[in-house]
């Protein structure tokens, strides 16, 4: 197997795209961002990591870092061996990392092998579930309707973002939330489910050549179990296969069964499990 570095995006998605598009849904993540890599977008100070594994010229394996993010891995069904050279390859360049992002199996797989020859600790801190959509299940019944979000909502959808991170992924707030809301309204994609003023919220920002991504789901709590969390991101997933998308991809914690209920209740499918290991330095690092 020959394990393959990239110095830039374009050159990564020219190997390595077409392969993960037999996999679109579930490769959103990686496709999407490395996408905007492409078209400009950064992350941090440092320069991104790509890297391809091939075995008899198919591609097996593939990974891309933004730092200070964890790695994000794909590996082809079965072939958990492609992971070895690959970490062989990332201990020379990138040997304190932080986690992995991946599909369950291959997360596990590459947190094991990891740990053996870093000397590192892993430990599993989210486990999610991949969805997708193609049709939309409208839920009826909820008053107010969807809108795309106004200049006059930047404050408060900040305020929202911040929430959302501090309950979804504590570990990695927004360095400024009001860019981050502005960067969806730019996309054209940050809708709001307003009922007498902004009730709920969702995005979307990031996309695949057939496909985008819905994340950013919020509703404050003293507004839940009214179903606005549910209409805004069905009405906002209407709205993204309109504009011509094949579907629509999401995530969800696995430790929230009412957010899950909810996603396959207005369509969503199960695509793939997947999981996120952080890793320590160990006794002898």
């Amino acid at each position: 197997m020959n394990v393959r570095s990239y110095s830039d995006a374009g050159a990564f998605l020219a190997v390595a795209e077409g392969p993960l598009l037999r996999k679109e849904a579930k490769n959103n993540l990686m496709l999407g961002i490395a996408d905007r890599v492409r078209c400009g977008r950064t992350y941090g100070s440092e320069p991104p990591i790509f890297a391809t594994v091939d075995a008899e010229g198919e591609l097996v394996a593939a990974a891309i870092r933004t730092p200070p993010f964890p790695l994000i891995v794909t590996c082809a069904d079965g072939r958990h061996d492609a992971l070895d050279p690959l970490v062989d390859h990332l201990l020379t360049v990138d040997g304190q990392l932080p986690g992995v992002n991946a599909e369950a199996s291959v997360a596990a797989a590459f947190a094991e092998r990891w740990t053996k020859r870093s000397s590192r600790l892993a430990e599993l801190d989210m486990q999610m579930r991949v969805y997708a959509l193609h049709e939309v299940d409208r839920p009826e019944g909820v008053p107010g309707r969807m809108r795309l979000a106004q200049e006059e909502d930047v404050d408060l959808l900040a305020e929202w973002m911040l929430r959302f991170h501090e309950e979804a992924v504590p570990g990695d707030p927004p360095s400024d939330p009001g860019e981050t809301v502005r960067r969806f309204m730019e996309s054209g994609t940050m809708a709001v489910w307003d009922h007498g003023g902004p009730v709920s919220m969702a995005g979307s920002s990031r996309g695949t050549a057939n496909g985008t991504t819905v994340s950013a789901v919020y509703t404050p709590p003293e507004k839940r179990r009214n179903g606005y969390a549910s209409a805004c991101v069905a009405g906002l997933c209407e709205l993204l296969l309109e504009r011509g998308n094949a579907f629509c991809a999401l995530y969800a914690d696995l430790s929230n069964p009412t957010s899950n209920r909810i996603y396959q209740r207005i369509g969503f499918r199960l695509v793939s499990e997947a999981a996120v290991y952080r890793f320590s330095p160990g006794a002898d690092s």
